[in-house]
């Protein structure tokens, strides 16, 4: 991408100048250089040449030539118009300009909207790449950040040349999202200008991803050769044969291979470093070419993202080429991700996965006592999270969450350093050649080790499913560490995210990413309102007759019970009833589905995505959900024309929550800072899922009492949602609804 690129994709712009009877029918294109485009016209006996600004319409004649010109010709003809009068009279003199001139003018021409809310963004980002700053923005849907922040940086490569050939980072945290960047907005972005000569080659990107989502051809070749293709679904094998002929490494984008399948051929941690063809293998041939620095951008999920950078804070070989500026795109899922990079885990059968896999196959030297030494170890791996498990507050077995708090007592303790010396010994007994193994159960000491110390938060998750209980942690101080490692040095940031602050108000994410150590002056916040029509499309309805929420409460079932099916009438169906918890999506979806009959209802259990595919495909029905239904999933058209939020999202309280309300002097002082935002930014989200575009149109319902116009959360969550009409009056849900879509809608 160069400052003054002499273009030879010159279709585009003759297109439009013959639009304009700027030039004959017959006009051919030669070149562009910046606003000029040099028009070449066959008379009959020569070929006549003039340079054409397409922004003004001014031209002139040049010279003509008996044959046609060719490409070395080029940068002499470049020159002469470099030096006409009317070149580069009108074309953009620097990046503020540069962004104007493409979301004004070259954007409209193939169908996109001119927003000012856009262009200002895209604006603000390019200026915050020059001058090496962290900018949080908060976006709304519809309004094209990444449009915005792709076209920023692509310019600010066009008018810097220092470090142009370092990538930039795109970091999200959705795969959908990346996907979109490579296969759609870059491909798309790139053909509009190099069609407007504004770049002269393809803007490029590379995808990275952990190696577990690739092929590993040494283990493919291995994993066919054991196949029976007469016991093996002929689909499938035929997939796996093909896959070892086809250039494609990417296993989420091998189509007839199921997931079993892809864990037996995918590039395994630490495979690598015994393997014989490493030479010729395919991944090791990628990761070479993604590594290099010609791409303009690298596209991965936060978690990569934050394992590349603590590989460099170990003074570890990095993932990506050094790099002077990233995106954090779904900047509010940066936090979740550092909680799970940053933090510690030991699975219960994973480690005796390992004291099994150490028992010794054959008679030899130290056989008997490494078998004692597994057998112990399982036992005392047993013992501990038998013990942990126990310690789990009973009031708490029940409840919705996925972290449960424990105490690792000092008889917890007392096996937890058994079975570290298990796997101490057995290190020392184990043959060093199955380097493989021998890494697993270092790895699992150093997590094991951490346990013992104190400035660590730690819960249990899936406590209750036979063998698959994990202990995780994460460091007391990550906010602190995540800002030192990230905000302290001369990246150039670009945070953006449609929940990312709470009316306007960026505090509360800027605590979450251990942003206080940054000096404020190096901080950019914007925060950007809706492109959409809210007043006109979206009715907000507010109960204030409900019970206080309370899932344990009958009398709070049978209220939100009732009321729902009153709003699911009135809309005719075509809604999504959001829980914050599974046990009463359950309990009201039962007590609905004996009494709606006539309207399709569907419930969405944990980790099933079939209720969402058949509600879509219903016409009219009715989701009940919770979970990743609050963010992420697009529901396009009338089928979801109704959302009804039963409760605030307040979060669940788990240990890292416990020790954060530790940390203020008042439980308001918690409440006001930390979990009033946080159900704030995910009842947006919730929110989010309803109007996804200009035409979109539909009622939101909140059933929370504490949300009603004598209740405590009234101004704030009034605050926080886009302005809309608000009633307490069903009969206005019909009205509106009557008024803004057609008939077929009620049928």
């Amino acid at each position: 991408m160069n400052s003054i690129p002499i273009s030879n994709n010159t279709n585009s712009i003759l297109a439009e100048i013959k639009k304009k009877e700027l030039v004959h029918v017959d006009a051919e294109g030669v070149l562009m250089i910046k606003d000029c485009i040099l028009i070449q016209q066959f008379t009959g006996k020569a070929y006549t040449y003039r340079a054409v600004n397409y922004l003004n319409g001014k031209q002139q004649y040049l010279f003509y030539k008996k044959s046609p010109i060719t490409e070395e010709n080029h940068g002499d003809i470049a020159e002469k118009m470099m030096v006409l009068s009317f070149f580069n009279v009108d074309y953009p003199k620097d990046g503020p300009e540069m962004v104007e001139h493409i979301f004004r003018k070259v954007f409209p021409s193939y169908g996109y909207v001119v927003r000012d809310e856009q262009i200002n963004l895209a604006k603000h980002m390019y200026e915050t790449l020059c001058n090496g700053k962290i900018s949080l923005s908060d976006v709304p849907v519809g309004l094209g950040k990444t449009h915005a922040y792709l076209v920023a940086t692509i310019v600010y490569k066009l008018f810097h040349k220092t470090g142009s050939l370092k990538p930039v980072i795109i970091s999200t945290s959705s795969i959908e999202l990346q996907r979109a960047i490579i296969k759609d907005y870059i491909p798309e972005i790139s053909k509009i200008l190099m069609a407007h000569g504004i770049i002269t080659s393809p803007v490029t990107c590379v995808l990275r991803k952990g190696k577990e989502n690739y092929l590993c051809d040494h283990r493919l070749n291995d994993y066919v050769s054991t196949l029976d293709p007469d016991k093996k679904k002929n689909s499938e094998y035929q997939a796996l044969t093909q896959l070892i002929e086809i250039q494609e490494i990417d296993l989420d984008e091998v189509k007839g291979i199921s997931n079993y399948d892809k864990r037996k051929i995918c590039v395994n941690n630490n495979s690598c470093m015994t393997c014989k063809k490493q030479s010729s293998c395919r991944y090791q041939k990628y990761m070479k070419q993604a590594k290099r620095t010609g791409y303009h951008f690298q596209i991965c999920n936060h978690n990569y993202f934050l394992a590349d950078v603590l590989r460099r804070k170990r003074g570890l070989s990095a993932l990506f080429p050094d790099y002077t500026h990233a995106i954090i795109d779904e900047a509010h899922k940066l936090k979740d991700a550092a909680n799970q990079m940053y933090g510690t885990s030991v699975r219960q059968d994973e480690i005796n996965q390992l004291l099994r896999k150490a028992l010794p196959k054959h008679d030899g030297s130290n056989v008997k006592r490494i078998r004692e030494i597994c057998n112990e170890g399982i036992t005392n791996n047993d013992l501990f999270f038998k013990e942990v498990i126990h310690q789990i507050p009973k009031e708490i077995e029940d409840e919705d969450t996925e972290k449960y708090k424990t105490i690792i007592t000092q008889r917890a303790r007392v096996f937890l350093n058994r079975v570290v010396v298990n796997l101490e010994e057995i290190l020392r007994l184990l043959p060093k050649k199955d380097r493989k193994l021998v890494a697993d159960i270092k790895r699992n000491i150093r997590q094991m080790k951490i346990f013992n110390c104190s400035d660590i938060i730690y819960w249990l998750e899936e406590p209750f499913s036979k063998g698959q209980t994990t202990l995780a942690s994460v460091p007391i101080t990550l906010s602190k560490e995540l800002g030192q490692d990230l905000w302290t040095n001369d990246i150039s940031f670009l945070l953006t995210s449609g929940t990312i602050a709470v009316d306007r108000d960026f505090n509360y994410a800027k605590n979450e990413l251990g942003m206080k150590q940054v000096h404020k002056d190096r901080i950019i916040e914007i925060s950007k309102g809706t492109p959409f029509n809210f007043k006109e499309n979206c009715l907000l309805y507010v109960a204030e007759n409900i019970e206080y929420p309370d899932y344990d409460n009958p009398k709070y079932i049978a209220s939100i019970t009732d009321e729902v099916e009153r709003l699911i009438r009135a809309s005719n169906g075509h809604a999504l009833v959001l829980f914050t918890s599974y046990k009463p999506v359950r309990l009201v979806y039962q007590n609905l589905n004996e009494r709606i009959t006539d309207i399709p209802l569907f419930q969405m259990a944990r980790g099933r995505s079939d209720a969402i595919n058949a509600f879509r495909a219903s016409g009219k029905g009715v989701l009940f959900a919770t979970g990743s239904m609050w963010e992420g999933v697009n529901i396009p058209g009338d089928i979801l024309s109704h959302l009804i939020i039963v409760k605030l999202p307040f979060p669940i309280p788990d240990p890292i929550r416990e020790y954060e309300k530790t940390c203020y002097s008042s439980i308001d002082d918690y409440l006001n800072s930390v979990l009033i935002p946080q159900m704030l930014i995910k009842l947006k989200q919730g929110a989010g899922r309803l109007i996804r575009n200009e035409t979109d149109t539909g009622i939101i319902s909140i059933l929370d009492s504490r949300a009603g116009a004598n209740g405590r959360y009234h101004e704030a969550v009034l605050a926080a949602l886009p302005k809309c009409s608000i009633t307490s009056d069903i009969q206005e849900i019909k009205q509106f609804l009557r008024l803004m879509k057609d008939k077929t809608y009620f049928k």
